[in-house]
């Protein structure tokens, strides 16, 4: 899904129907992962960190942007934080046995893009 997110764009800029606040693929889900796993070490959850993540949706291709967010993490932080967002998905079908994946989670980001303007 994310491969198709540059397309998007260009077909709707193309069509004068641009607007890069309206636009999202499944890396919004691992912002929401990256802000929370972020909010949990500072302990600030009002407003909850921001995170940036670009990149796809697969565990290698995940990177979140610290350096844009206003976190001063060490670089063990950085690194471990960056492992646990990768893993993320596979952490909760592992918690799950196989049996599902982390839908609750999915639907937590759509209602946040929907409910939360753009930064």
């Amino acid at each position: 899904m994310n491969s198709l997110v540059p397309l998007i764009a260009e077909v709707l800029k193309a069509k004068g129907k641009f607007n890069p606040g309206r636009l999202f693929g499944s890396t919004t889900l691992d912002v929401v992962r990256a802000s929370t796993f972020s909010s949990r070490i500072t302990g600030n959850w009002d407003p909850p960190e921001f995170v940036p993540v670009v990149g796809g949706h697969s565990t290698h291709t995940i990177v979140p942007l610290f350096s844009q967010s206003n976190l001063n993490f060490d670089e063990a932080q950085i690194k471990a934080l960056t492992r646990k967002i990768q893993l993320a998905g596979d952490e909760v079908i592992d918690a799950k046995a196989g049996a599902g994946s982390a839908m609750l989670c999915m639907a937590y980001s759509a209602a946040r893009f929907v409910f939360i303007p753009a930064r």
